[in-house]
């Protein structure tokens, strides 16, 4: 198969299965029929794909597709179907345990999207339920879980709470959680109610709970689709899509640039839209494109958007894009801060690297710095 291209766009036989999941007509036809002459569904099926597998049945059923392999594409549905079900009745419970002690909570990401928008439980595979509580509720909300047999990744300590943006939990049956206090990191404290007060009302297995309203959740989807992960989120296009064409979102393009001019991710939103734009033809109006292509970008949001499109392996070689990265997370969470503070900088770095006192955290600093010059040095070399 094709190796992915930079970020977590798509391969081309990914956007022929994207095409075949979310587009209708001729145009799903001919690129279900490609994709399935040029990938071997028990062979060459990448995770990514194969979590597209219960939408792309869901299209090609709702358009009257007659196929042998539609039995297998039904299996991966009922299957979501089913996982889905299980995790959105307990998550249900989680979610009314914490509004009995008083937190408020918005469903982020896959949840609010299956509920809202692509209206069927099976059609979006989930491993896990996202969860945006207020800031000042992350403890509590954290000591609830916790005292329900939900395991933390890590301890919430105090740079966590202050730097950071969610915290991943397990329980004893094997369902993930991830825990926001942040939409997304580098959220300035109390920024947050630019999403709360315009959330719109969701029930998941029962339980009322917010969402963020269509143009927010457009916004969140593609600032969070386009970073690059160990396991190609290439559904973020298909979520992106399913949400545009919804007829339930009425998408306030004007709201949404100004949510990319205040949290400076205006080029996150530009790469990820031209994408699409390019590749499926969603209908955004040709000034809402204008518009974003002009924003300004600073050199901190081109650094951070570089580190992003890295993998892993790769953050670790490059210390100045990940020091640049880590520098514009800062500045945005003490935007309202009238001047840089390098003392609240230091703290910061030491909150997001657990360190526990200025020593050690040069000292990390420093054997970061010297791995990645005898990288450049060595293996740079050897590659050439």
């Amino acid at each position: 198969m094709n190796v992915c291209r930079a970020s977590n766009f798509a391969t081309d036989q990914q956007e022929l299965l994207l095409r075949a999941a979310v587009s209708k007509g001729q145009e799903a036809f001919d690129a279900w029929h490609e994709w399935n002459h040029t990938v071997c569904i028990e062979k060459d099926l990448d995770h990514g794909s194969f979590r597209l597998l219960p939408l792309l049945y869901v299209n090609l059923k709702q358009m009257g597709l007659n196929d042998p392999l539609m039995g297998k594409l039904k299996g991966a549905y009922r299957q979501s179907w089913s996982k889905n079900q299980t995790l959105f009745h307990y998550m249900a419970k989680v979610i009314d345990n914490l509004q009995s002690h008083g937190i408020k909570t918005m469903l982020l990401k896959g949840a609010a999207l299956s509920l809202l928008y692509y209206k069927n439980n099976g059609a979006r595979p989930m491993a896990d339920i996202d969860v945006l509580v207020p800031h000042e509720h992350a403890r509590l909300a954290h000591d609830l879980l916790i005292s329900n047999d939900w395991v933390a990744m890590m301890a919430l300590d105090e740079g966590t709470i202050n730097y950071g943006h969610a915290l991943h939990f397990t329980n004893p049956r094997s369902q993930e959680l991830d825990l926001h206090w942040r939409i997304f990191p580098g959220c300035c404290q109390g920024e947050e109610n630019d999403f709360w007060a315009d959330a719109v009302p969701v029930k998941i297995a029962g339980v009322a709970t917010l969402a963020p309203n269509p143009t927010d959740m457009l916004f969140h989807s593609i600032i969070h689709g386009v970073a690059w992960n160990p396991e190609p989120p290439i559904r973020w296009v298909a979520d992106v899509l399913s949400l545009i064409n919804s007829p339930d979102a009425d998408i306030d393009w004007t709201r949404f640039v100004t949510l990319a001019k205040k949290y400076r991710v205006s080029l996150r939103l530009k790469k990820g839209l031209e994408y699409l734009c390019a590749k499926f033809h969603p209908e955004i109006p040709q000034t809402i494109m204008n518009t974003v292509r002009n924003i300004q970008v600073t050199h901190l949001e081109k650094m951070e958007y570089r580190f992003l499109v890295m993998p892993l392996n790769v953050r670790k070689k490059h210390p100045y894009t990940h020091f640049c990265y880590h520098l514009f997370i800062y500045c945005r969470l003490t935007s309202k801060k009238r001047w840089f503070s390098v003392g609240g900088f230091a703290n910061y770095l030491k909150g997001v690297t657990h360190t526990e006192s200025l020593i050690a955290l040069l000292h990390n600093l420093a054997y970061r710095g010297v791995r990645a010059i005898k990288f450049f040095l060595f293996e740079g070399i050897a590659q050439k």
